[in-house]
């Protein structure tokens, strides 16, 4: 018996050694592949969504790929902390990281069943599993969960252990964290839920899938009456309290879908932010996004440019708008596509398309940028170009017309003319100035906008049209702050001058009758604006680029695979339009009051450049004989001083070299000849 007695103790004493020497070498190993265990759990923070924010502050849309919002311990109630201790850790508040008897229960019950037990790990495990750990189940990961959760009690009181948990917790559906949860289930701040829904919360963290009270509200209730019977037994609540609990009507919230409120602007500014900082940062870090988008403006544009005529009518057309302010290059409304979804494709930005007659502007800047004048003539007939036959819309020619009622009407003849007369590399020059930095065809037939362009690249480039001359850089994001409030990027506002104020201010007159009188005439809504169409061959896109003094606005239309839309659907006509309600809408919603062109009136009241009323015909002063008749603006010393019809007054000897001047409401201001008749008769 001696001897059996001897070799049994040898073998506990081996046992014994072998046990404590794996476990010094288990140890030894976790804590080794651990980084140092003290600096781990002092610069622990949780995983936060990246908020985006409009230009007024309020919240566009959140990046992530846990929703959690931070909960203060203080802001918690009683019993919501009471609820997760009596159904998760009811020791927490005594032990020091472990509860020697639940891990030894837990240790009995797998080795009999071979299976784990649920609720084994306290609070404190559960936050260093779910915080720092993997979900992997190997002896070694215990360890170290055990080692992470001795230093967390160290560094921590009790309610930050507490605090910490109840932020990182998973609740299901993409929603982590108590705040989160309670907003998510019951459309309430935590700090409002009552003892009842506090009970329910408490319970689906140990199986979100299963307690999730969207899906399964009898399983999560039938959780919920566990919790409340823990919370009496173990004296966190009273006996009525727990009564009237079990007796409240469970009531949850509509379930909220994850959709963007402007996915066609979060896409664009999320990609930016990833190529910047990497996808962890902002799926993880808590960034502050301040952007430039009016999620008014974005609304409005939305349902603008979905409610579309043609777009409504036509299930397969599509397009894109994008607004940009002309000052400041802040980028206030993108529209994507129609009914536009996170993740699709962005033609506002990546749509590359012919923008035919909305590149003219480009051209006609040149032509005034070499001296030639709105009043000049053009003969509009049929031309031939080797094998080329161009034709205007219509495929109609009217003979002899001003510049000015050639770019009213958009008639493609008296493009191509003055773009042989000013030379292709002077027109590829102006665009390049504007800021159009694709490839540009050198042949005449980007007189007609044969370039591909993306709305946002024409609009960019539109705004000195708006400006009175200035390139300026589209801005998208303004700043961005970390989840401290410390600024990691801000945006300065870039503007170079580019083109002559004068010229612009022609340009502008130019364009603003595009919309009074001529292909535009479907955006007109009697503001001061200006703008021009777009139609390509076989009607396949529609554009129309409008502008105020103030933004910027690019619409196009078209199908994505390049089809005709059919004859007739043209820019004024399809894009015009959408154009027309938006702009109304912005403005009798009190986000834009339309205002002046005030570069142009200033060079109209310090007389640098004076209004004519010109015939059509001969691009002479107006008289009774005039067909028809246009104000055009002119650079003092370079207007007619000539009628249509000489000598009509039979005073030719005395007129004046001054010359008659109007307003742009064709009021006359200055008549030299009824002044001269003054001085004689009286």
């Amino acid at each position: 018996m001696k001897l059996i007695g001897r070799i049994l103790l040898i073998l506990i004493f081996i046992t014994s050694l072998t046990v404590g020497i794996v476990a010094f070498v288990l140890i030894s190993s976790a804590y080794k592949s651990l980084p140092d265990v003290s600096t781990l759990v002092e610069t622990y923070t949780p995983e936060i969504p990246t908020t985006i924010y409009d230009i007024n502050g309020e919240i566009v849309d959140k990046v992530y790929r846990e929703n959690r919002e931070i909960a203060n311990i203080t802001a918690v109630p009683d019993y919501v902390k009471y609820a997760f201790v009596a159904i998760e850790d009811r020791k927490f508040y005594s032990h020091h990281g472990f509860d020697v008897l639940r891990l030894f229960k837990g240790t009995i019950f797998r080795l009999v069943t071979l299976r784990r037990m649920h609720g084994g790990s306290t609070i404190t495990q559960q936050l260093a599993k779910n915080a720092f750990l993997t979900q992997e189940r190997k002896v070694t990961r215990k360890v170290k969960e055990a080692l992470i959760s001795l230093e967390i009690e160290k560094k921590y009181t009790k309610d930050e252990i507490l605090q910490k948990y109840i932020n990182e917790i998973n609740f299901g559906s993409g929603a982590y964290g108590i705040k989160t949860a309670a907003n998510y289930f019951f459309d309430k701040d935590i700090s409002k839920v009552n003892l009842a829904q506090a009970a329910l919360l408490a319970g689906i963290p140990n199986r979100p899938a299963a307690y999730n009270p969207f899906r399964h509200l009898d399983n999560s209730i039938r959780r919920q009456k566990l919790v409340l019977r823990q919370m009496k037994k173990y004296g966190f609540i009273t006996d009525k309290e727990y009564k009237d609990a079990l007796n409240f009507k469970i009531e949850t919230s509509k379930p909220k879908k994850r959709n963007y409120n402007a996915p066609s602007f979060t896409n664009i500014v999320t990609k930016k932010v990833f190529d910047k900082y990497g996808e962890q940062l902002v799926y993880e870090g808590g960034l502050k996004i301040y952007t430039t988008v009016d999620l008014r403006m974005q609304k409005i544009a939305e349902e603008s440019f979905n409610n579309g005529k043609y777009l409504k009518e036509r299930k397969d057309l599509n397009g894109a708008l994008i607004t940009i302010d002309s000052n400041s290059g802040y980028v206030k409304a993108v529209v994507g596509g129609k009914n536009f979804k996170s993740g699709n494709f962005n033609r506002a930005t990546m749509s590359i398309r012919q923008p035919g007659s909305s590149f003219k502007p480009f051209l006609y800047y040149t032509v005034l940028r070499f001296g030639y004048q709105m009043n000049q003539i053009v003969e509009d007939n049929k031309i031939k170009l080797g094998s080329w036959e161009p034709q205007n819309y219509g495929e109609t020619f009217r003979g002899n017309m001003t510049i000015l009622e050639g770019m009213e009407d958009s008639v493609n003849m008296v493009a191509i003319k003055l773009l042989k007369k000013v030379v292709i590399k002077n027109l590829i020059a102006t665009a390049r100035m504007a800021g159009i930095t694709s490839d540009i065809p050198y042949n005449l037939t980007i007189a007609l906008g044969s370039i591909g362009v993306s709305p946002f690249e024409l609009a960019s480039a539109y705004l000195p049209f708006s400006n009175g001359g200035y390139k300026v850089k589209p801005i998208f994001i303004t700043k961005i702050e970390d989840r401290y409030g410390k600024t990691m990027f801000e945006n300065k506002i870039e503007k170079e001058k580019v083109f002559d104020s004068d010229k612009i201010s022609l340009l502008v007159h130019m364009m603003k009758n595009v919309v009074k009188k001529g292909s535009g005439k479907s955006a007109n809504i009697g503001i001061e604006q200006a703008g021009k169409t777009g139609t390509t061959n076989n009607f396949s896109n529609a554009w129309f680029s409008g502008y105020t003094p103030d933004f910027v606005t690019t619409i196009y239309v078209g199908y994505d695979n390049n089809k005709s839309m059919g004859r007739g659907m043209t820019g004024g006509r399809v894009s015009g339009s959408i154009w027309a309600t938006y702009v109304k809408k912005i403005i009798k919603e009190g986000i834009y009051k339309p205002t002046k062109f005030e570069f142009l009136e200033d060079n109209i009241k310090n007389k640098k450049l004076v209004y004519k009323q010109i015939d059509l015909d001969t691009g002479l002063l107006k008289d009774k004989s005039s067909r028809g008749y246009r104000t055009a603006l002119f650079k003092r010393g370079t207007s007619p001083v000539e009628n249509s019809k000489k000598y009509k007054f039979g005073l030719e000897n005395l007129l004046p070299k001054e010359e008659i001047e109007v307003d742009e409401n064709q009021n006359i201001t200055n008549d030299p000849i009824k002044n001269i008749l003054n001085s004689i008769f009286n």
